[in-house]
């Protein structure tokens, strides 16, 4: 079993340690597997899994823990692609395209409806749409509050969306070369920032107080443009802030993996960790211990790093205040931690080969037990159960961006595989025990339906149950104890066609309200059908 390498506050930073041959290269455990679409509905949500060893070893997904609306985005899997279909899905990328440039630019949009597109080749603009469904819904379903379509040509190739991300009445995400905020009462562009460059990297979280940290490409190499300018925006007026520059080192990755702890922002690559105050971009510290190389931070209440050492891979946790080391957790040998589920309470998966298993970790950094969740199948994900990371068939460097799982103080929450049947439990949700690694209780999902985690909500579990095509999805919670979902927003059965063409979609909720999200934009056959893609839908009173 793994053994905590124990508190060591006072050790110094110093330079990274390059990890001898034959070792596990930092940053670089599995990515995240794309879908295995089912038979209905954007159920299509089903088969990632936490990801295993693809060949050359690309960049990971991550998982946090704690807190919705959270950014995921990252490379496309599979780049030397010319055309990928995904069945029921049409699912399409082409690696050419055109690429403009852009001036930054903040403020107001001039008209609420802006970004507006067509929907279904009828004709209706999104206000049109919305309130069409919204009259077909039946009594007890939730009001359809607004649709928003992606309204833009994109290059050639698919990309994905980071956030959504919640400041008070405004949820923003970024694609593309655009970081955009939306009333969530309905959907109005209240502001949008255009970027010179693409974005090419953002933390899962917003800062506590309102800020997020972009990073678009820069300067243009012999092997590509590096991922390393950095843009602060305030989510809460669209206005722009510092923006900083961080130097090219061909040697490491190009992507970095960033993270927001409370009112600071970290860019973490091997080689490169720099934490900012999000206010005005004063650097903080450089939190690396001598001996390891830190290759991602997670956003949230702690400041979680995981790195690979010497002696191998570890998990940190630092003062986000001074950077001072707190503690380290040596993983044992072997093993690669590859996300983050939760930060409080801290539960992180590793992988070996194979295998997949969860350990949790005590607030000291001590070991207090470990799940083991099976092993892994390396064309189908993990045999027992899901998770959905990084977003729909992208690769994030984020280790805290999986759907699909939940924790509060005793227990661990996730989803089984679906099975893909129509007239039968679809999938399970798991509860485990913090304190033992052993299951609690399973509750089963409606019958045909998938049921995920999603968080904790008054102490009752919080839950999505997907959408088929002809019934719209859910939000319901389940109790302390397991049984049966009990019902808290009922999507419009008129709105079944929209949710299952948003393949994937996060979904979020909050004061009685949900919201979908498409995570990937880009994938559509012609250029009418491109703008015309739903990329959000609100729901709720």
């Amino acid at each position: 079993m793994t053994q905590p390498a124990g508190p060591q506050p006072q050790e110094g930073f110093g330079a990274p340690y390059d990890p001898p041959p034959g070792a596990p290269g930092p940053g670089h455990p599995p990515p995240p597997y794309a879908p295995h679409p089912g038979p209905y509905g954007p159920a299509a949500q089903g088969s990632y899994g936490p990801p295993s060893q693809p060949p050359g070893g690309t960049g990971p997904a991550g998982a946090g823990g704690g807190g919705r609306f959270r950014g995921r985005t990252g490379a496309i899997v599979g780049a030397v692609l010319a055309l990928v279909l995904v069945a029921g899905g049409g699912v399409r990328f082409a690696l050419s395209g055109d690429d403009d440039g852009g001036k930054p630019a903040a403020g107001p949009t001039p008209t609420a409806g802006q970004g507006d597109g067509k929907s279904d080749g009828v004709g209706e603009s999104d206000a049109e749409l919305a309130t069409r469904l919204d009259g077909l819904r039946e009594p007890g379903e939730a009001r359809v509050r607004w649709v928003q379509s992606l309204g833009v040509d994109l290059p050639a190739r698919a990309m994905g969306v980071y956030g959504p991300w919640r400041a008070g009445d405004i949820v923003a995400k970024a694609f593309y070369r655009t970081v955009s905020g939306y009333s969530m009462s309905d959907g109005a562009v209240r502001w949008s920032v255009r970027l010179p460059q693409d974005i090419c990297g953002a933390p899962t979280l917003p800062t506590t107080d309102g800020r997020i940290v972009v990073v678009t490409e820069g300067e243009e190499t012999d092997t590509g443009a590096d991922c390393s300018v950095m843009q602060m925006i305030d989510l809460r007026t669209g206005k722009t802030g510092w923006t900083k520059s961080m130097p090219n080192n061909p040697d490491t990755q190009r992507r970095p993996a960033m993270a927001a702890n409370g009112a600071t922002v970290t860019f973490a690559r091997p080689g490169q960790v720099h934490t900012y105050r999000a206010e005005d971009g004063q650097e903080l510290f450089a939190a690396q211990p001598r001996g390891c190389q830190s290759y991602s931070f997670v956003s949230g209440p702690r400041m979680v790093a995981l790195a690979n050492c010497a002696e191998g891979h570890e998990v940190q946790e630092f003062d986000p205040a001074s950077g001072k080391l707190k503690w380290r957790y040596a993983v044992e040998q072997g093993w690669s931690v590859e996300q983050v589920y939760s930060v409080s309470p801290l539960v992180v998966a590793m992988g070996k080969g194979d295998a997949w298993r969860l350990v949790a970790l005590r607030d000291d950094g001590t070991h207090r037990s470990a799940i083991d969740l099976g092993t892994r199948d390396v064309d189908l994900g993990f045999a027992g159960y899901e998770v959905r990371c990084g977003g729909y068939l992208v690769v994030s460097r984020n280790r805290d961006d999986c759907e699909g799982v939940a924790a509060d103080d005793d227990t661990f929450y996730i989803s089984t595989k679906r099975k893909h049947v129509e007239f039968d439990v679809d999938n399970r949700i798991v509860a485990f025990d913090l304190d033992t690694g052993r299951q609690k209780w399973a509750a089963d999902a409606p019958l045909g339906r998938r049921m995920e985690p999603m968080r904790l909500d008054g102490g009752k579990l919080l839950v999505h149950v997907a959408a088929t095509t002809s019934r719209g999805g859910e939000i319901a919670t389940l109790a302390p104890t397991g049984g049966e979902p009990r019902t808290l927003l009922t999507h419009p059965a008129a709105t079944a066609a929209v949710e299952a063409g948003m393949t994937a979609a996060e979904v979020d909720y909050e004061d009685g309200r949900s919201l979908l999200t498409l995570p990937l934009v880009g994938t559509a056959e012609d250029d009418e059908a491109e703008m015309s893609t739903k990329t959000m839908l609100a729901f709720g009173e």
